[in-house]
């Protein structure tokens, strides 16, 4: 009984913090990022209409204008390096570049730019037999002369999962992209196909 309450609220703390995190910090983003161009927008607006008050919001929709900004840019092959530079300034930090190392890894997982982290969507056996779970290859290694797959089941939350390590041949492709697959872990379900697809042989 103790076992599985313990469990239950580790469980919880794991999900409730990167939540809690993440909130928080787009809080704080939008917070500052209000204090620091709302000024300046309010101006603007008191040019164009004279006698108009300060605008609620304008400082978050700049918040939103730079997070559009930033991912323009890293998806092209300027801004990529412009970013990859400042990223290899964040690491030198000491203490925060372990932080910064740890999230980030995580959101690049699921990023709908990323190439490395989850190679495709399988279909796997899982939890018991009969039973089936989606899952993302991650790599293949060897084990005494057989290949098995490293696959990554979400089971609680996107960023809580387990690693399964089984047979190539247990492992069923589908077609379906990431983002898809992603779309339809978050969504419970409600975004699933109505056919799931297998990768045909030699795809």
């Amino acid at each position: 009984m103790y076992g599985s309450v313990k469990k239950s609220f580790l469980t919880g703390v794991f999900v409730l913090v990167p939540l809690v995190v993440s909130v928080a910090l787009l809080l704080w983003f939008f917070e500052k990022v209000d204090g620091l161009f709302s000024p300046v927008l309010d101006g603007i607006v008191q040019v164009l209409f004279p006698g108009t008050d300060h605008v609620p919001g304008t400082g978050i929709l700049a918040g939103l204008v730079i997070i559009l900004v930033l991912g323009t840019l890293a998806r092209n092959v300027v801004g990529k390096r412009l970013l990859d530079a400042l990223d290899r300034l964040i690491q030198r930090i000491p203490g925060y570049r372990t932080v910064y190392s740890t999230i980030k890894q995580l959101t690049n997982a699921f990023s709908p730019e990323n190439t490395k982290s989850f190679k495709e969507v399988l279909l796997v056996e899982y939890p018991k037999e009969g039973s089936y779970a989606l899952g993302f290859r991650t790599m293949t290694v060897e084990e005494e002369g057989r290949q098995l797959v490293v696959v990554y089941v979400p089971t609680n939350n996107l960023y809580l999962g387990e690693v399964l390590f089984i047979p190539e041949g247990k492992a069923v492709r589908l077609e379906m992209s990431i983002e898809q697959a992603v779309r339809l872990l978050m969504s419970g379900g409600i975004a699933a196909p109505r056919e799931l697809r297998r990768v045909k042989d030699g795809a």
